[in-house]
């Protein structure tokens, strides 16, 4: 799976907790917290099964297991 530099940076900033879009954005560098910007990487990242929206409440998104794994193997080799 090829992640943009974007993709990737929207992924670390995930955690298993709800977040919105602008919450994820203040976590980025700021070359890329452009909340659309963010938002097409989230649905790119929900197309791969590695984010999950909020079923009850819009605009609310996380990790899914899948991509736990995969920013987990993101981080290892990064260090």
């Amino acid at each position: 799976m090829n992640l943009t530099l974007l993709q990737q940076s929207v992924l670390l900033a995930l955690t298993k907790e709800w977040q919105t879009p602008a919450q994820i954005a203040g976590q980025l560098p700021k070359a890329s917290e452009n909340p659309s910007d963010v938002n097409q990487s989230l649905k790119d990242l929900l197309r791969e099964g590695l984010v999950q929206a909020n079923p009850v409440v819009f605009g609310l998104y996380r990790l899914t297991t899948l991509g736990t794994t995969i920013k987990t193997t993101e981080l290892r080799e990064n260090q």
